[in-house]
């Protein structure tokens, strides 16, 4: 799985799951991170805050870039 916490106010990628705060998980496949980023939802249970669009697609795109290293090396 992998951990988004609130730092500071900011939505940031928790790949250690070692940040303090608020925090939510999402599975680490392209299909939960692209429907991640198209939710429609006001406010992330987990989180106790809105998430924009802009935020997800920083999101994924860090998401994305670590499942891509993942893929080469093995």
């Amino acid at each position: 799985m992998v951990r988004i916490a609130i730092v500071n106010d900011h939505v940031e990628v928790d790949f250690e799951a070692k940040r303090a705060g608020r925090g939510g998980y999402l599975h680490p496949t392209l299909e939960c991170v692209e429907r991640f980023v198209g939710l429609k939802i006001k406010e992330f249970r987990a989180l106790r805050r809105k998430i924009e669009r802009s935020e997800r697609d920083q999101i994924a795109a860090v998401i994305k870039l670590r499942l891509d290293r993942n893929l080469k090396v093995e």
